[in-house]
């Protein structure tokens, strides 16, 4: 019976005597599809003097017996069981086998990189610490992607560190991804009365009584997402919110002893419970549309907020933002039957605050304060009533007038241009409009405009009765409808090649939707189309769409690029308007936006434009094109103006591209069509880091880009004055990411997607 793991482990070396022993726990409970891959990753661990413990508690599958085979082959490997008790009883039993001088919890499901003990046990001994952390890193069958709260609360910063000096440990509250100094637990067992959130008194003991925390700037484990029906019991709790509330409060209660000498500490422990445990489980309970299990998870928050401490409460003012704007939000959801208990809770809660709170639901923009006050009740009460009724408009234009659409006799050749980014077209959709009108084709504009209710109804016929439906980004519209049998709804994503990571792809990052929004949001797609083959698996994963079903048509946008006549006029224009580009050599900075809607407002250009003017305006100009979503942050001082002028309001980047004789970005898709006019490209990547954790790439970043990259203004600089730049591999980058470099993309589309028509058909 050699396993493939086995065989892949048979040049094991057992353990040595270098260095204090480990204790690794494994609790183990039906786990047979996992447990093998699990077990590889213990046995490849280059750190030798291990202990691994398995505790099998009950399993009714073979998960038993598949560890049971293992500790025949690997004498480091100990196995029991037990009746079925929970994770705690397991990691209790293997506490009181453990003969370590060090600790470490792996789930059974999980994996640790063949190097995490090593990495761990070195940072402990080399800085005397009591308990080590390390990255967790989750990943499923799919990818992989960092834990976007510890990015945001600072878990993965590393260095020493106490839980008092850097409070965001509480929001990474599991055993595993730890190393322990076994006398910092001894005697301390996880509480086995409670199901969910058990192990939480037992970190929060680690963290309380560590004197030196120490964090690994690595990856010390793997954290598994499970997919399908296997949920874990983390999952399965949010599947049944109710069953798991009343273990959530019985642990707070157990912290809270704990935490009682730190008011500081508990209220930051609080926030976290209530934003990461307690209110995730109520939202599930209201998005169920339950009425009953929507109330009772309503009542019961509502009891136990009445039961806690008024300066408690008020020492974490975000309980009260989480709960009543969380409520707020997913009011829509809410049964008539359940406004009884959540007008409790939101009394409940507003009846507890004092001012200070208040100021602080003022600050977080929960409540925003106007001229004359006169907002509370609009923004609160009135606009959500008026969102229901929104809502009941939109079901019936999606369960009425769309299916009712779809059944009426079409035209065979109607085609709708679908848009809510602007009042006018843009991008791939004008380029495919006025290909048609130069045919005396009339397709039908559905554009963002203020919409009464019948001309929803309109818009919704249009959609029905539409032979292809083009889009050119996310279109809520279409969020989980189907069109009409044989038409064809038609994503022409509004960027070129594939860099940062979109759609589904990007899910889990720090920058993304859920992946239930995303599969919804895609789920009327039946063709993408794209620049080039080798892009085609990238829009595949984020449409959820075959491989068959994305078309490197060509990107209609960039036929512009191919148009000498177009070019020569918009060259002309911006010369006779801006006569200080005749004599110099014309620079773009066009970088992406980055950050939450809150930093995009606040953005600060970090290009230093004083020192570009110092070395570069006597035969340079820039030109500035900022994203919609950053542009009113940045205004070019004054004395400026002569060196840098402000393009970004300008709709259509492609008119800046032609007219530059050198671009700079960032991570901005457009490098992709500046790489069709072979000129060459700086990338000012300030701040890569931060922004792989954002929305990581397709690609390897360094690798990859087109040019050389900068990390400072200064660079950005000296790299032009050199004017050294490798044009041969823009080319090579330009014929990866465009099958066709003709200017024919446009015309490609139309007939793929358009039978021949005679203009007496036009719609």
């Amino acid at each position: 019976m050699q396993t493939q793991l086995q065989r892949a482990t048979s040049t094991w070396n057992h353990p040595n005597t270098v260095g204090a022993k480990i204790s690794v726990i494994v609790p183990l409970y039906n786990v047979e599809e996992y447990i093998e891959t699990t077990i590889g990753g213990l046995l490849k661990q280059t750190y030798k003097n291990v202990e691994y413990i398995l505790v099998d508690d009950g399993s009714s599958d073979r998960t038993y017996d598949i560890a049971s085979y293992y500790a025949t082959q690997y004498p480091q490997i100990r196995v029991v069981t037990q009746r079925n008790q929970g994770p705690s009883a397991a990691r209790n039993h293997g506490l009181r086998l453990a003969t370590g001088n060090y600790l470490c919890f792996v789930d059974a499901d999980d994996v640790l990189p063949e190097d995490a003990l090593e990495i761990m046990y070195k940072a402990a001994i080399e800085h005397d610490a009591d308990l080590v952390t390390g990255i967790m890193v989750r990943f499923n069958s799919k990818r992989r992607w960092l834990i976007s709260i510890h990015v945001q609360k600072g878990v993965n910063e590393p260095g020493e560190k106490t839980i008092f000096s850097s409070p965001g440990l509480l929001y990474s509250m599991g055993p595993c991804a730890k190393l322990y100094k076994k006398e910092l637990v001894k005697n301390i067992y996880f509480p086995e009365h409670i199901r969910l959130g058990e192990d939480q008194p037992f970190v929060l003991h680690a963290y309380l009584n560590a004197k030196r925390i120490y964090t690994v700037d690595s990856v010390v484990y793997h954290y598994r997402a499970r997919e399908g029906d296997n949920a874990s019991l983390t999952q399965t709790a949010l599947h049944n919110p109710l069953e798991s509330l009343n273990d959530l409060y019985e642990m707070v209660a157990i912290a809270g002893k704990q935490l009682g000498p730190y008011p500081d500490l508990q209220a930051c422990y609080l926030e976290r419970v209530i934003r990461c445990d307690i209110w995730p489980r109520c939202r599930s309970a209201i998005v169920s549309g339950t009425p009953d299990n929507q109330a009772e998870a309503l009542t019961s928050i509502c009891d136990w907020i009445r039961s806690m401490d008024d300066r408690l409460f008020n020492q974490a003012p975000s309980i009260a933002y989480v709960l009543l704007a969380g409520s707020l939000i997913k009011f829509k959801h809410l049964s008539p039957r359940a406004y009884r208990a959540y007008g409790r809770l939101l009394a409940t809660v507003l009846s507890k605050m004092d001012l200070s709170n208040f100021e602080h639901l003022f600050a977080t923009g929960f409540i925003r304060v106007r001229k004359k006050t006169k907002n509370w009740y609009h923004r609160r009460v009135r606009n959500p009533l008026k969102q229901r009724l929104t809502k009941s408009q939109n079901v019936i234009l999606r369960r009425a007038v769309f299916p009712v659409a779809k059944r009426l006799p079409s035209r065979s050749q109607k085609i709708v241009l679908a848009s809510n980014k602007s009042e006018q077209l843009q991008g791939n959709l004008l380029a495919i409009y006025n290909k048609l009108s130069e045919t005396g084709w009339r397709p039908c504009l559905v554009l963002r405009q203020r919409r009464n209710f019948w001309n929803k109804c309109k818009q919704y016929y249009h959609l029905g009765t539409a032979r292809v439906i083009v889009i050119d980004d996310y279109y809520p519209q279409l969020y989980g409808l189907h069109p009409r049998p044989g038409a064809e709804v038609v994503q022409v994503w509004h960027a070129s090649g594939a860099f940062k990571k979109f759609g589904i792809s990007s899910v889990g990052s720090r920058d993304s939707n859920s992946l239930d929004f995303e599969m919804r949001a895609h789920s009327a797609i039946t063709k993408a189309v794209v620049s080039s083959a080798t892009v085609i698996p990238h829009y595949a994963e984020a449409f959820n769409l075959r491989q068959d079903q994305v078309l490197p048509l060509g990107v209609p946008q960039t036929d512009v690029f191919f148009d000498s006549e177009y070019m020569r006029s918009i060259k002309a224009y911006y010369l006779s308007h801006y006569p200080d580009m005749r004599s110099k050599k014309i620079l773009l900075y066009a970088p992406t936006f980055r950050g939450t809607p809150k930093e995009r407002r606040s953005f600060q250009l970090q290009l230093d434009l004083e020192y570009m003017k110092e070395y570069l305006s006597k035969n340079h100009i820039l030109l500035l094109k900022l994203h919609p979503a950053v542009r009113q942050a940045v205004q070019i001082p004054e004395h400026l103006t002569d060196f840098a002028i402000d393009f970004s309001t300008i709709p259509d980047i492609r008119e800046l591209l032609l007219i530059s004789d050198l671009l700079i970005t960032d991570y901005s898709s457009i490098i992709f069509d500046y790489s069709l006019l072979r000129r060459p490209m700086v990338f000012y990547a300030y701040d890569l880091e931060s922004y792989l954790s954002e929305r990581g790439f397709y690609y390897e970043y360094e690798t990859f880009v087109p040019g050389p990259i900068a990390r400072t203004t200064a660079e950005v600089v000296d790299y032009i004055i050199k004017g050294q730049f490798p044009l041969d591999v823009v080319e090579h980058f330009s014929k990866k990411f465009f099958d066709h470099r003709d200017g024919k993309s446009t015309e490609r589309f139309i007939k793929t997607f358009l039978r021949p028509m005679n203009s007496s058909n036009n719609l």
